[in-house]
């Protein structure tokens, strides 16, 4: 999955094979399909925290652009990215409708 797959209406959730702990500022995060750990800070850990239910990009844009100083059009690039990376290390899953 590429920045440019991802809409403001695609799905996501945090992958279930996870372990997490949310330290409040960051979360440190465990896949245990590769063994690797992975930590997230400020907006990236305010993102995990909207994945850990099925939610839209477009909601998490949303909760960002509230949260911090950033403009739509910037946060939604970014946050395509992130969610890219995050992805790439299956640590999201896509949901369809329906799922």
């Amino acid at each position: 999955m590429t920045a440019h797959t991802i809409s403001d209406k695609t799905t996501l959730v945090a992958a279930c094979d996870l372990l997490t702990n949310d330290f409040g500022s960051e979360f440190v995060i465990l896949n245990l399909r590769d063994g690797v750990y992975y930590g997230l800070e400020d907006v990236g850990a305010s993102i995990w925290r909207c994945l850990q239910t099925p939610v839209t990009v477009g909601a998490i844009c949303d909760e960002v652009v509230s949260e911090y100083e950033v403009t739509q059009p910037r946060c939604e690039r970014d946050v395509r990215a992130f969610i890219a990376e995050l992805a790439s290390h299956e640590l999201v899953e896509i949901r369809e409708l329906g799922d």
